[in-house]
């Protein structure tokens, strides 16, 4: 900008100056025509006065003699020319006299009485000169006009003297305006300058920059303005920061999804949250719609109809059969209570209920699952109680079958009711009443040896394989037992007499890999999803046949879950299952590895 000012500057002197020096020179160049001219006519009279003067002359006049007398008195170019046109005498050039002066300009001026200089090329010299004719006189019985000529060369050298101070003048001027005008555009673009870097400072989000200008006009005005303007932006920006501080705190904190929407359908806010429950994957989805941006039309006939009505709607919506989520939406309108038509968007609040409506369902199904686990052994008993009341009529034979049925139905009632109460127990409290540091070989050794009876009754061998320096782990004693006991125990009742259950141990590079594998009936493969779930049994009768309770799992999974591990099953028909745990230590509970 300093640079366009001190040209522009510059500019306008020089104008200013050629124009002046043009001026200047025509002003000059015209003065001196005029005096050329005036000094023309007034030699013109004297000689005229001179002519009327002589009265001793007699006789026709020698021209020639005239013109070359007069021409050394006045030092110009003195011709005598006829009515005509045909010339009497001349200073200079004798062969003029043979050449007519009727066409040229100053002979037809002062034919007409008119009195006016003629500038114009000598014919014969070829230089500049001025012609001044004066109107006929009469003298001898003629008409005779009376020319003056003088060249104007030496204006040349005048202008050229005159352009050359014009051109010193110019450069000096030229000099002391740039070094005067340099000085003087960068006073009075300093406060400029300062603004410009302010202005940079506070589009970086430096609100706190503050100028000083002190002009005393204008600039300082502005200077002040901008002052109050970066301190009333400071005070907006840190207000709206706060806010937004405080909004992105609430949303991130919220474990609900929320969508604002304004009119036309565009998303205004939107949180994390409200993007995982949807599988939004766009990284910044504010101002785009939410047609474009959510594939899912339950949620377009809420907007809709919430617009529409103007009221509010709560719906669930199932998003996909896979993942089988289900998720509420509570639409509302959004207002604006300082304008009249105050209805500006809509307003969603996303809340996943699918954890909810399987713990319905599971309870569900639980109460159902226990009714039908308990009816069903009571009524046996029931009817065999009502059998020996009247014993008396029984044979000793009988009665013991009766009394056995009994006996068997009464262990399977205890077997299932430790199962319901360990299960609620490991349910409802979410963490180990007591932290042992847990040597888990000597444990699986010690549910080996539990369990070795049970398999030896089937001729089933138990072969147990662990890594030497087996990883510590840190929880309950118990629930450890208890987890591998359930794993061992299922493993024998789900194998044919002769077969294998293997268990190995060994450490992984943050946890414990514990193998429970058998090669017994297997699992179809439609039912492994389902394994885990409360009184889920893949051959219900045969179950029930070999005592199974359809607890044993789910206890597992359970506790597997308390210990910050993973559990994973797979399996063939006839040919066995394995199922793979994996337990971190104590550093590494958050940062269980894939099986």
């Amino acid at each position: 900008m300093k640079k366009k000012i001190l040209i522009s500057y510059i500019s306008l002197l020089l104008i200013g100056t050629l124009t002046t020096g043009i001026f200047s020179f025509s002003f000059i160049r015209n003065s001196y025509i005029k005096n050329k001219e005036e000094k023309l006519i007034s030699n013109a009279n004297l000689i005229i006065d001179s002519l009327m003067l002589e009265q001793e002359l007699e006789g026709r006049r020698n021209y020639f003699w005239l013109t070359q007398k007069f021409a050394d008195q006045i030092d110009a170019r003195v011709t005598f020319i006829d009515e005509s046109g045909r010339v009497l005498g001349d200073s200079e050039d004798n062969s003029i006299m043979f050449i007519n002066q009727s066409n040229q300009l100053e002979f037809i001026l002062a034919r007409s009485g008119e009195i006016k200089s003629v500038q114009k090329k000598d014919e014969f010299t070829g230089k500049d000169n001025i012609y001044l004719a004066m109107p006929p006189i009469h003298m001898n019985d003629e008409n005779i006009i009376i020319r003056l000529s003088d060249d104007i060369e030496d204006i040349l050298q005048i202008s050229l003297i005159f352009l050359k101070y014009i051109f010193i003048s110019i450069i000096i001027g030229l000099v002391v305006a740039m070094v005067i005008g340099y000085w003087h555009i960068g006073s009075i673009l300093k406060p400029v300058k300062e603004l410009k870097e302010a202005s940079k400072l506070i589009s970086k989000g430096n609100f706190k920059k503050r100028i000083n200008v002190r002009t005393n006009d204008e600039l300082q005005d502005l200077g002040n303005s901008f002052n109050k303007m970066a301190m009333k932006l400071e005070e907006m920006i840190n207000e709206v920061k706060d806010k937004n501080i405080k909004m992105d705190s609430m949303l991130t904190g919220m474990t609900d999804g929320v969508i604002a929407l304004d009119l036309n359908k565009k998303i205004i806010l939107i949180n994390d949250e409200a993007k995982k429950l949807l599988d939004i994957t766009k990284k910044s989805a504010i101002g785009s719609n939410i047609y474009t941006t959510v594939e899912k039309k339950d949620i377009y006939k809420i907007i809709k109809n919430t617009i529409l009505n103007k009221q509010s709607y709560e719906e669930e919506i199932k998003l996909n059969k896979e993942d089988k989520k289900i998720l509420k939406v509570k639409s509302s309108l959004m207002k604006n209570k300082h304008s009249d038509s105050n209805i500006i968007g809509v307003f969603l609040l996303i809340q996943d209920v699918t954890e909810i409506r399987k713990l319905e369902n599971l309870r569900s199904e639980f109460i159902a699952n226990v009714s039908h686990e308990l009816r069903t052994p009571l009524t046996l008993i029931s009817g065999f109680v009502e059998t020996l009341q009247s014993w008396e009529s029984l044979e000793e034979k009988d009665r013991n079958t009766a009394l056995g049925i009994i006996e068997l139905e009464t262990e399977r009632l205890k077997r299932l009711i430790n199962d319901i109460l360990k299960l609620s127990e490991i349910e409802n409290i979410r963490s180990f009443i007591s932290y042992e540091e847990l040597n888990i070989e000597v444990l699986i050794r010690e549910v080996g040896y539990i369990v070795k009876g049970i398999a030896e009754e089937k001729g089933i061998t138990l072969n147990i394989e662990i890594e030497p320096g087996l990883y510590t782990l840190e929880g309950s004693r118990d629930w450890f037992k208890q987890m591998l006991i359930n794993l061992l125990e299922n493993a024998i009742k789900y194998t044919r007499r002769n077969g294998e259950v293997k268990v190995i141990a060994k450490n992984l590079e943050n946890g414990i890999y514990i193998l429970v594998k058998d090669n017994g009936i297997g699992i179809p493969k439609e039912d492994l999803e389902r394994i885990f779930e409360r009184f889920y049994r893949v051959d219900k009768a045969r179950s029930r046949e070999i005592g199974g309770t359809g607890l044993g799992l789910t206890i597992v999974k359970h506790i597997v879950t308390e210990f910050g591990g993973k559990i994973q099953v797979s399996s063939k028909l006839n040919e066995g299952s394995e199922f793979k745990l994996f337990l971190p230590v104590k550093n590494f509970i958050k940062d269980a590895h894939t099986l």
